[in-house]
């Protein structure tokens, strides 16, 4: 019977997927060999694939979207594709991404979701010459098309082009004044000019429109701390944890928040958290290891300023703060050799 095949389908692909030493690759050629062997559609894969994602399985949601794709042709291809594409982009598997949106604009090279789309998978992997094209393609084909405006405007600032930036957002909120990505990115302009007055608008009307939006409530959360209203930031920074608890981002921020006001408990939680999620942000490692030290916690800091050290060997705040340590432990000869370093490195800059 059909129900009983993809009943062992969705086993074998939890089972396949779970596995130490996955290669998403051999899973999907597994797949389609099954749904060959046992007569099973390309409608059922994509059926299955929305119960993935459903429950939030995107590993088992990408094999099934890219193995019905593989077998589908049409329609029902781009659509598995563009689906296989956005859940790789979710999982942060930037190149299998890029495959999936190329395939689709091979067929339908006027595709105004995979342009965006693609372009945004090529800024994130720092190709933005690359994701510059794709935005101007789509705005070419369709100038009003606001995704394209929103994304567009986004990268032109991480181009430092703030006055095309400026454009693009601008229209973007005339043609969608409702737009929750055209204000918080342009509240993030605005701030950069130091209009602060004009982001804290932008940030509000985003939050009016989307209270749980993570990076409005990250950014209003840090124009709030610099304002001097701490309590209130802090309430936009759990808005934000809560609505995208594995975003390393907010972590951080809020750990600073709570080190700066002496609740040492919580910061080490959140440094901790910000740290498992991305374990090479040398910065991160520093002022962990400052709030350790400051607290009396000497050996964990040490731990910490190692690390740091390992990841970048010159960084400068890592130095000195490791020095203090050690010269605070009485380890003056290895404190003096920091400081050595701290020097040469000052001298070089």
């Amino acid at each position: 019977m059909e129900i009983d095949s993809v009943d062992k389908l969705v086993f074998r692909v939890i089972e396949q997927v779970a596995a130490d030493n996955c290669d998403l690759d051999k899973v999907i050629e597994f797949i389609v060999s099954f749904s060959y062997e046992q007569s099973l559609s390309a409608e059922i894969l994509l059926k299955l694939s929305l119960i993935f994602d459903k429950y939030e399985m995107y590993k088992e949601k990408y094999v099934i979207s890219r193995a019905c794709a593989l077998l589908s042709s049409g329609r029902m291809r781009e659509e598995a594709l563009t689906e296989a594409g956005k859940t790789a982009s979710l999982l942060g598997f930037g190149e299998l991404a890029a495959r999936e949106f190329e395939e689709v604009l091979e067929e339908n090279p006027e595709s105004l979701e995979t342009l965006s789309r693609y372009g945004i998978v090529l800024a994130k992997m720092g190709k933005l010459d690359a994701a510059r094209i794709q935005y101007e393609k789509a705005l070419e084909i369709d100038p009003s098309y606001v995704d394209s405006l929103c994304n567009y405007g986004c990268l032109l600032y991480r181009l430092k082009k703030m006055d095309e930036a400026e454009e693009a957002y601008k229209k973007a909120l005339i043609l969608d004044s409702k737009n929750v990505d055209a204000h918080c990115g342009y509240g993030i302009l605005l701030y950069k000019q130091g209009k602060k007055i004009e982001a804290n608008y932008h940030y509000t009307q985003a939050l009016e429109l989307d209270p749980d939006h993570v990076e409005s409530n990250f950014r209003y959360a840090r124009l709030l701390e610099e304002k001097g209203e701490p309590l209130e930031a802090e309430k936009y920074y759990i808005v934000a944890l809560k609505a995208e608890p594995e975003n390393p981002k907010p972590h951080l921020f809020y750990a600073r928040l709570l080190a700066d006001h002496g609740i040492v408990h919580g910061a080490r939680v959140h440094y901790r958290y910000a740290l498992k999620k991305n374990p090479g942000d040398v910065e991160a490692h520093c002022e962990y290891a400052r709030l350790l030290a400051r607290f009396g916690h000497r050996h964990e800091a040490e731990v910490q300023y190692k690390k740091a050290l390992e990841l970048d060997p010159g960084h400068f705040g890592t130095l000195c703060g490791y020095g203090d340590l050690l010269k605070e432990k009485g380890q003056y000869t290895e404190a003096k050799e920091i400081y050595r370093q701290v020097e040469f490195f000052k001298r070089s800059a």
